[in-house]
């Protein structure tokens, strides 16, 4: 087996896995699936306390610090080191061919420094922080009595829960207006004044992956034109067998032992461009709908809450078990409030809790009520209002209003 086919086998392998991986620690149900349930709960919490007892409370500590921001370090040694190959490597290349332009010697500074800048930006930007000062500042958002009911407390801070604000307990120990997610790869947390850096942090590293990967694309092909290799005659080295001349295959593992840190870097460009590409895609969809990360795992949990009292009822209706007052209506469900990448946890069978905090029983006829219309998302306000308050967040013009109205009443 020739190392490209290794290679190869190697990549496909490392991609499953990690489909793998992400489906059953961010998205599969753990009190539907046992896989689930043991990668996110029996797992963490089994390491957790087999480190506890091993290294003591003080050094543990130290740890987590350490591998709370081992995705950063990741990071760097991933993007420096990629650009270390390109510099030291990649441009003497581009130097010595005629096929590739000049010019992109100069692009590749920008493209880089572009990264650099993005990147510190989305890792230094503060999200938002709602405190006693500045609740009114932040409160520009409807409760919709679904993912966020009002008269809600946060029991930390004592302040009023805003309606689409979280408490992150990752960095700030804050109420976040506008909670989207932790990010670990810049180590922020991201939210209402914020969010429009991160994606452009994700726009420009996708432009740089694409474009890496159609730069050094170029070269090698014009590495097999310039040496004439799609035209070469071939032989393998252990049977002496003459091969056919442009055979993809055998031009590909070529190239990669002649060139192994540059096709190395490219492979990982076209990959990450992918991977980044359709994460660029999910939230410029989230963010169309009117939605953040955070709300879409809660949003699920409604759906899912709906389509089951939906089908309990039809089922109830068919029985002749269903109420017929009108007035009563079936309460939504209290949806789950833990960390962005917490799966679901009301209860679907034989109970649900309500938002009250009562259970309604099946045995209880007068809890199968029919749940009206599908629940509606009061935040998806069209397509360019939604856009709008991620690339002008309405507490930045508030501020700025604020700041004017001080500035003309001092003059």
């Amino acid at each position: 087996m020739n190392m490209l086919s290794v290679l190869l086998m190697s990549l496909v392998a490392y991609v499953a896995i990690l489909a793998f991986a992400m489906y059953f620690c961010m998205f599969a149900d753990p009190e539907t699936s046992s896989i689930a349930q043991f990668f996110q709960e029996t797992a963490p919490t089994k390491c957790w306390d087999l480190c506890l007892r091993t290294v003591g409370a003080k050094n543990l500590k130290a740890l987590e610090w350490i591998s709370d921001r081992a995705m950063i370090l990741i990071y760097c040694v991933v993007v420096f080191g990629s650009w270390s190959i390109i510099f030291y490597y990649v441009y003497p290349w581009i130097s010595r061919q005629t096929y590739v332009s000049h010019v992109h010697k100069i692009v590749g500074y920008f493209v880089f420094a572009a990264c650099v800048i993005c990147w510190r930006y989305a890792s230094t930007s503060s999200p938002g922080i709602i405190t006693k000062q500045t609740v009114s500042l932040y409160d520009h958002f409807p409760y919709d009595e679904l993912m966020f009911p009002s008269k809600k407390m946060c029991p930390t801070r004592k302040i009023p829960r805003l309606a689409r604000s979280k408490f992150d307990r990752f960095k700030y120990n804050e109420n976040v207006p506008r909670f989207d997610h932790f990010c670990g790869w810049v180590f922020n947390t991201i939210g209402e004044e914020n969010y429009r850096w991160f994606l452009l942090f994700l726009a420009v590293h996708v432009g740089m992956c694409l474009y890496g990967t159609v730069v050094l694309t170029s070269l090698f092909y014009g590495h097999i034109l310039e040496k004439n290799l799609h035209k070469a005659v071939l032989f393998n080295r252990a049977t002496g067998e003459e091969l056919p001349p442009g055979n993809f295959l055998i031009l590909s593992q070529y190239l990669f032992s002649k060139f192994f840190l540059e096709a190395g870097v490219l492979m990982l460009m076209a990959v990450m461009a992918v991977c980044l590409g359709l994460f660029l895609c999910y939230h410029a969809w989230i963010t169309s709908r009117g939605l953040t990360t955070n709300e879409c795992f809660k949003w699920d949990e409604i759906k899912k809450w709906y389509q089951t009292e939906k089908k309990r009822y039809q089922d109830a209706l068919k029985q002749g078990k269903a109420t017929t007052e009108t007035k009563k209506k079936a309460e939504p469900p209290t949806v789950s409030d833990g960390d962005v990448t917490c799966t679901p946890g009301q209860k679907t069978s034989a109970q649900t809790t309500t938002l009250s905090g009562e259970v309604a029983d099946d045995d209880d006829l007068d809890a199968i009520v029919d749940p009206g219309p599908p629940p509606v998302n009061i935040y998806n306000r069209g397509l360019y209002e939604n856009w709008k308050e991620v690339i002008f967040p309405i507490s930045l013009r508030k501020k700025r209003k604020l700041k004017a109205a001080a500035k003309n009443k001092a003059n």
